[in-house]
C-alpha cells in the first residue's frame, strides 16, 4: 500500500472517528459471537452513566432493565440473521437507576474478515412523556365530547319536547275555545230546565191542581227522574270545565316566562290530567304542607310532575298507591312522589337520568321523559333525587329552590 493510501485511509479514519464521537446519538460496536461492547462514543457515556471503561466489555443487553433484557437478547441474536438494519424501541437502565426510553437502531458492519454490530441509541425519553400525555388529552378530550355530545342530545330531547308542549298548549286554547261554545249552551238550557222543573212541581203541588194530576204516579217519577238527571249532567259540566281548567292551568300558555306559583296548584292540575290513568286502579294520598312560593317556569315544572307520575303509575302491575308530599327545608321546596310499584334495580339506578334510557320495552317509552325532568331541575337550580327498592317502590325527590 503506498504512502498515499495509508494516509487517505487515515484520514478517513480519523473523519469517521471525529463522526462517532461528536454524534448526538449513543453509538456502540459490539461483538457480533460474544455480544459483548467493544466501543462506545461519549454520548453513550453520558447517556448510561456509565464511563467507556466500564461499557467495554459488558454484554449488550446487561444496560437494559431486567424485565427487558430477554427482549434485548432476542433483538441482539435477530439482527446478523436478518441481513438488513433492525430498528426497536427498548428500555435502557442507567448506572443510577433511571429508566429511559430507547430508540434502537442495529446493524452488521463488516471490517476486513471481522464482523461487529454497530447499535446507534437515540433517548426518546421526552417524546415518549409527549406522547403519553397527548394521549391522555386525547382522552380527556373525547370525554369531554361525549359528555358536550350527551348534553346536547339532553337539550334536543328537552326542546322537542318543550315544542310539543307549546302544540299542547296551542291545541288546548283551541280545544277550550270549542268546547266552551257548546258547553255554555248546555250549561243555560240545563239551568232552563232545572227552572222549569221547579215550576211543574209547583204546578203539581198546588192544591188548586185536580187531584189526578197531583197524586198520578208515573208523574211524580217522571219528575224525579228528570231532577236526577239535570243534576248529573250539572255535575258532568262542572267536570268538563274542570278539567278544560287544568289544561289550561298545565300548559301556562300565558307563562312562558319565569313566575312566582303555588307548587300545589300545579300538582293539582297535573294530577286532574293523569286521573285517566290512575282512576279504579291507584290511590293518591297527597299531604301537602304550608309551603312558599317558588319562582319557576310554570309549564316546566308542570312537566315534571307529569313524566314523575305517569312513570309511577306505569310502575304499578295491578292496584297500588301514589303518596305525594310537600314541605319546606333550607329555603328549598321539596316535593316527594312516592310509588308503590315494581321498584328499580340498583344497577339501574345511576342510569335512570341518562337520555334514551328506558326499562318499558318498544312502543312503550322512548327514554328521554326522566332525561328531560333531570335538566328541567338543573336549568331551576334545583336538584332531584330518587330512592328506590326493588318489589317495594321509588321516592323521586324534587328540590326546588323558593328564589
Amino acid at each position: 500500500m503506498s504512502d498515499k493510501e495509508i494516509a487517505r485511509l487515515r484520514e478517513s479514519e480519523e473523519k469517521y472517528r471525529k463522526m462517532i464521537e461528536s454524534a448526538h446519538d449513543a453509538i456502540f460496536a459490539i461483538d457480533v459471537e460474544t455480544a459483548e461492547i467493544l466501543e462506545a462514543n461519549p454520548m453513550a457515556e453520558e447517556m448510561t452513566g456509565y464511563s467507556a471503561s466500564e461499557l467495554i466489555g459488558m454484554k449488550v443487553w446487561e444496560l437494559h432493565p431486567v424485565d427487558e433484557r430477554e427482549a434485548a437478547r432476542c433483538f441482539f441474536e435477530e439482527v446478523p440473521k436478518a441481513g438488513k438494519g433492525l430498528c426497536a424501541d427498548l428500555d435502557f437502565l442507567t448506572k443510577s437507576g433511571e429508566r429511559l426510553a430507547i430508540d434502537v437502531s442495529a446493524s452488521v458492519i463488516t471490517y476486513g474478515n471481522r464482523r461487529i454490530i454497530q447499535r446507534i441509541c437515540r433517548d426518546i425519553t421526552d417524546r415518549k412523556k409527549l406522547e403519553a400525555k397527548l394521549e391522555k388529552a386525547k382522552e380527556n378530550l373525547e370525554v369531554k365530547v361525549e359528555e358536550r355530545t350527551r348534553e346536547l342530545r339532553q337539550k334536543q330531547a328537552q326542546l322537542i319536547q318543550s315544542e310539543k308542549m307549546a302544540a299542547l298548549g296551542h291545541l288546548v286554547a283551541g280545544v277550550a275555545h270549542e268546547i266552551n261554545t257548546p258547553l255554555g249552551a248546555l250549561k243555560s238550557n240545563n239551568d232552563l230546565l232545572i227552572r222549569a222543573l221547579s215550576k211543574m212541581k209547583h204546578v203539581v203541588s198546588d192544591p188548586t191542581t185536580p187531584d189526578t194530576i197531583r197524586n198520578h204516579p208515573q208523574l211524580g217519577k217522571i219528575l224525579a227522574n228528570i231532577e236526577d238527571l239535570n243534576a248529573i249532567n250539572k255535575s258532568a259540566m262542572e267536570r268538563i270545565v274542570t278539567i278544560v281548567r287544568s289544561l289550561r292551568k298545565f300548559a301556562r300558555l300565558d307563562e312562558a316566562e319565569q313566575d312566582k306559583i303555588d307548587i300545589h296548584e300545579g300538582l293539582e292540575s297535573t294530577l286532574t290530567l293523569v286521573h285517566h290513568e290512575l282512576k279504579n286502579r291507584i290511590q293518591v294520598h297527597t299531604d301537602f304542607a304550608a309551603v312558599p312560593s317558588i319562582t319557576c317556569y310554570p309549564n316546566q315544572i308542570n312537566q315534571v310532575f307529569m313524566n314523575i307520575l305517569v312513570n309511577a303509575s306505569q310502575a304499578i302491575e295491578g292496584t297500588g298507591d301514589i303518596f305525594i308530599k310537600t314541605y319546606e327545608k333550607d329555603d328549598h321546596v321539596i316535593v316527594e312522589i312516592r310509588d308503590t310499584g315494581k321498584g328499580i334495580p340498583k344497577e339501574n339506578i345511576d342510569r335512570i337520568f341518562d337520555p334514551g334510557f328506558t326499562t318499558k320495552g318498544a312502543g312503550v317509552g322512548t327514554g328521554l321523559g326522566l332525561s328531560i325532568v333531570y335538566q328541567i331541575i338543573e336549568d331551576h337550580n334545583g336538584k332531584i333525587e330518587i330512592d328506590s327498592e326493588v318489589g317495594k317502590g321509588t321516592t323521586f325527590r324534587i328540590i326546588l329552590p323558593v328564589r
